[in-house]
Formats: C-alpha cells, sequence, structure tokens
C-alpha cells in the first residue's frame, strides 16, 4: 500500500464565478474611473502587480489543491499551503463544519482530527474513496456520522 493516491479537490459551482466577479470589478470600476482621473505609468505598474498577485494565488490554489496519500502520510496541497498529516496520528473523520476555513474549494468538507488537538478541513471531490483509502490504512479512525463511506 505505499502507491500515491492522488485525491482532487471537489470544486463548488459558484466560488469560480464570485472570485471572477471580485477580481473583475476593481479592474472594471479603475477603468471606468479612469475618464476622470487619468493613469500615470506608475499607477498602472502598480494596478498590475495589485492585480496578478491575487489571481495568480488563486489560479494556483485551483490548479493544486490536492490531497495525497503518500506512504504513511496524508499531503494536503492548496496552492502555497501545505499540511503534512501523519496517517497513524488520523483519529477521527467527521463533516466539516460550513463556517471555518480550509484548504477546500468546496464547502462539501470533511474534518480530519488528528494528534491530540489538531485538525485539516479538506474537500475530496470523491469522498468515498477517499475515506476508504484512510480506513484500509488506519483501521481505528472513527468515522463520526459517515458511516455511508466505509
Amino acid at each position: 500500500m505505499d502507491e500515491k493516491l492522488r485525491f482532487p479537490s471537489k470544486v463548488d459551482w459558484w466560488l469560480p464565478v464570485l472570485l471572477g466577479v471580485v477580481l473583475l470589478s476593481a479592474p472594471a470600476s479603475l477603468a471606468l474611473g479612469a475618464k476622470h482621473t487619468p493613469f500615470t505609468p506608475a499607477t498602472v505598474a502598480i494596478l498590475i502587480v495589485s492585480w496578478t498577485i491575487p489571481v495568480g494565488l488563486l489560479g494556483w490554489m485551483f490548479a493544486d489543491t490536492t490531497y495525497v496519500i503518500d506512504g504513511s502520510v496524508l499531503r494536503v496541497h492548496c496552492g502555497p499551503m501545505r499540511v503534512v498529516v501523519p496517517l497513524e496520528s488520523i483519529n477521527r473523520i467527521e463533516r466539516g463544519s460550513r463556517i471555518r476555513s480550509g484548504l477546500t474549494l468546496s464547502l462539501s468538507r470533511l474534518c480530519i482530527r488528528y494528534g491530540r488537538f489538531k485538525e485539516v478541513l479538506i474537500s475530496p471531490k470523491d469522498p468515498q474513496e477517499f475515506i476508504r483509502a484512510i480506513v484500509a490504512r488506519v483501521p481505528s479512525v472513527v468515522l463520526e456520522d459517515l458511516d455511508e463511506y466505509r
């Protein structure tokens, strides 16, 4: 069981729409205001840099939010953020809260509790297959309100 298993993140349909509207509203409002206050080259450079950085980070998150079972660890990747969870430290998997933020692109989340007080929220596209893979490696893990995934 030492092969790498990769689970892509589920992406809620509304998230890219919302982020697209937010990201496009700033340049659109600036363009509309440009007829009253012309842009200088320095202003244009600042606007491009300040818009490119969030777009780049969000693009990285959408391209690289995955959950990888790699040998004895679970690697959670979400853009520049990384969490490594030793599989033997996972003690509980439960439905994730919709209020807290996590390394996910969806509100359909799983909360992985590990160690004494640690947790990470994830949203694999195929939660049933993900949970089966974890249970196969950590049979003692408790599934709270997730019996349909066993």
